[in-house]
């Protein structure tokens, strides 16, 4: 028996590698571990087959031999009409490198082929599989009523998606070995494609399923499974089509070559594997994304847009979620001029860009909006319960209306907690700019906020959403109402009370203990049209973690930002797909890296990320992947803004679309026209406030030193 083995002395990662009976058995371990993380023989692990729907088998050598040069193994293998071999050595970091290619030795065409490679884990406990963007220890918080990413539970069952859908090329795998403790195993693919005479670009696939009562790590071709069913494609919110896309023609002499990188090793904290699979991507992808405009440029515009957004009556004052000046006047027509609070209007948010920009460019008119805006939502706004607020208001009759639950109105916790948390930035702002505060406004924030601390459920957190009578909707397990929890911490820093700050941190106390102590059962439904692991659930979690970090220095809150900053940034693209040719996004140029993507449902790009948190916290941390990653962020949203009239199917200057479509979810290259007033305060909150920080920098340039943004 020829065996050889390689290894990376600092991680203390083994492969071993040997030949019996025209077959190559492969071992992944660990020096000093009994288990090893994987075993098993090439046969099994090559995955061949022609013809729709594809199938597992398995490519039958003929021949194999193993080469040993240096810290390199190659293994050739044999399987008659179609070759494999595998080059197989540790980098300088210590992952393992593995270059596949399959080459097609016959005088014939392989017509509709797939390929691929199934590393079966060594696992028969519990795994929590992630894959990011698309499932999170199996997404056990969607609504099962509707289709999302699953392995599913049975053999045969899982997942497996283009690799263009992955902001991180991965599957990252933890489980715990009854011998050996917490283990993971993650297998990074490194994205290459082949483009066609039509210009059609054609990407591998990753995933997983259940094999022998065990996960299987799959890097394929391009075929795909959705919920163990091949050759189904998810395309838009709980839809599947069939899908054709993933096979390949092997004309003879043709190779398909593809790259990956293999990391494994103990995990000392449960549930928390993915964080070193976002690490180590920034380090293999080095994530470097598009910066179009400068910062006074896309305040400028971003400004330009809000102007667009604002509305004065005599009854109302605000600035309208849909405007209807602008070429997609749909949504003006379906839903009326409205203002709306939180969510995706972001009324009062936009009132507090308005009196930034009035105090830094001496505009009274703007400060003076501002507080016409907050007037007329604590004036109109009441409900019969005090404190408790409407959250939408049509100007055409005057209705206040809310979202809707179970056929019933409820007002969102989200949309209200995050209401409530703007109204007492402005006042902050108002008081460090020396501007006179209305005693009203105070009061208000106060009634509010004593609402909030009276709605904290017997399991310490909130509900998603409140009856009009005040009562909870709902006891449901949920991230969704972080948002109040984030509007106590800035009552807090309004008033001094401690009593919001006592609630706070035992709420929060609650919400790490039930979504992030463990991950088995990850940040879930915070976006309002999605019952579902998002983006913005782990979110919001973070920009209380971070706030109760900046204001009490207390290390655990720093810990717990760490953990949800991790669980966002999966969401974020580290590498650059490729588009098809005619697309608009290869028309223009447009790079995904930097750009994070919504939820397990909605596959989609938008500008909902908290850069500026995200890069204060690196600051204070010391985090430099922190720091870089904001920035790296920041500027990529800078892309698909109108610069002039007719840009990106808007009329007015510095709209920008809700989503933008990297992968085949609601058609891969193009972005759409729908465009809330969310799109402008998302991206025009954070540039202002980097602008400060700049300006703030340079005045200290002689004391403290500059901040780097």
């Amino acid at each position: 028996m020829n065996a050889y083995r390689i290894t990376s002395p600092a991680e203390r990662r083994i492969v071993d590698v040997w030949q019996s009976d025209d077959d190559i058995y492969i071992q992944l371990s660990r020096e000093g571990d009994s288990e090893p993380y994987l075993s098993n023989k090439l046969g099994l692990m090559a995955v061949h087959s022609e013809g729709r729907p594809w199938r597992e088998d398995r490519l039958r050598l003929n021949t194999a031999r193993i080469e040993h040069h240096g810290g390199t193994l190659r293994i050739e293998a044999d399987g008659g009409e179609l070759f494999l071999a595998l080059e197989l050595k540790f980098d300088a970091e210590g992952l393992l490198r593995v270059c596949a290619i399959w080459e097609n030795r016959s005088d014939r065409t392989l017509c509709d082929a797939a390929v691929g490679l199934e590393w079966e884990l060594a696992s028969r406990g519990k795994e929590n599989v992630t894959i990011p963007h698309m499932i999170y220890n199996n997404n056990p918080s969607a609504d099962p009523s509707r289709l999302v990413p699953h392995l599913g539970i049975g053999e045969g069952k899982g997942f497996i998606c283009e690799e263009h859908r992955l902001p991180i090329p991965c599957v990252n795998v933890e489980w715990n070995e009854e011998n050996s403790g917490e283990r993971y195993f993650s297998m990074f693919s490194l994205p290459s494609y082949i483009e066609d005479s039509e210009g059609v670009v054609h990407y591998g696939s990753l995933g997983a399923y259940q094999r022998d009562g065990s996960i299987a790590v799959a890097a394929m071709s391009g075929v795909l499974m959705f919920g163990g069913e091949k050759d189904i494609v998810y395309v838009s919110k709980s839809q599947i089509e069939p899908y054709s896309g993933g096979y390949t023609d092997f004309a003879p002499g043709f190779a398909l070559e593809k790259s990956y990188a293999l990391e494994w090793g103990p995990q000392e904290k449960p549930g928390q594997a993915f964080s070193k699979a976002v690490h180590r991507a920034v380090r293999l992808y080095d994530p470097q994304g598009a910066d179009p405009l400068s910062l006074d440029e896309l305040i400028r515009l971003k400004t330009a847009a809000m102007d667009d957004r604002w509305r004065e009556t005599d009854r109302s004052a605000g600035y309208v979620k849909f405007n209807d000046r602008n070429s997609f006047g749909l949504v003006s027509k379906k839903h009326g001029l409205h203002y709306m609070y939180g969510w995706t209007g972001q009324c009062l948010k936009l009132a507090w860009c308005d009196a930034s920009l009035g105090f830094d460019g001496q505009s009274p008119e703007r400060i003076e909006r501002c507080r016409k805006a907050v007037d007329f939502y604590l004036r109109e706004s009441g409900t019969s319960v005090p404190g408790l607020r409407n959250a939408a208001y049509h100007l055409s009759d005057g209705r206040w209306e809310n979202f809707r639950w179970q056929q019933e109105p409820v007002i969102s916790s989200r949309a209200f907690g995050e209401t409530v948390s703007d109204l007492a930035d402005i006042i902050l702002l108002f008081r460090s700019r020396g501007e006179r505060v209305p005693s009203a406004w105070t009061a208000a924030l106060e009634q509010s906020a004593d609402f909030i601390l009276g709605a904290i459920l017997p399991s310490g957190i909130f509900p998603s959403a409140f009856k009009p009578d005040g009562s909870a909707a709902d006891t449901e397990i949920t991230a969704a109402g972080i948002p109040c929890l984030i509007a106590l911490i800035k009552a807090w820093q309004v008033t001094g009370a401690r009593t919001y700050l006592d609630a706070t941190s035992a709420s929060m106390e609650r919400y790490y203990a039930l979504h992030a102590e463990t991950f088995e059962r990850p940040f879930a439904r915070s976006t309002l049209d999605a019952r579902c692991e998002d983006k913005e659930a782990g979110m919001f979690f973070f920009i209380a973690a971070f706030e109760l970090f900046r204001l009490t220095g207390e290390p655990h809150f720093r810990n717990w930002a760490e953990i949800a900053a991790d669980w966002q940034l999966t969401y974020v693209y580290m590498w650059n797909p490729a588009y098809d040719r005619g697309t608009a996004f290869r028309e223009s140029g447009f790079q995904a890296v930097g750009w994070p993507g919504v939820s397990v449902q909605n596959h989609h790009l938008d500008v909902f990320f908290p850069t500026f948190e995200l890069w204060q916290f690196g600051l204070m941390t010391d985090n430099e992947t922190y720091v870089r990653l904001a920035r790296t962020i920041f500027g990529a949203l800078g892309q698909g803004i109108c610069t002039k009239p007719g840009e990106w199917g808007f009329t007015v200057v510095g709209e920008q679309a809700e989503g933008f479509f990297q992968s085949n979810f609601q058609g891969r290259g193009r972005s759409n026209t729908w465009n809330p007033s969310w799109v402008i305060s998302e991206v025009l909150h954070h540039a202002l406030r980097f602008r400060e920080a700049a300006t703030s920098g340079e005045n200290q340039k002689q004391g403290k030193g500059v901040h780097r943004i």
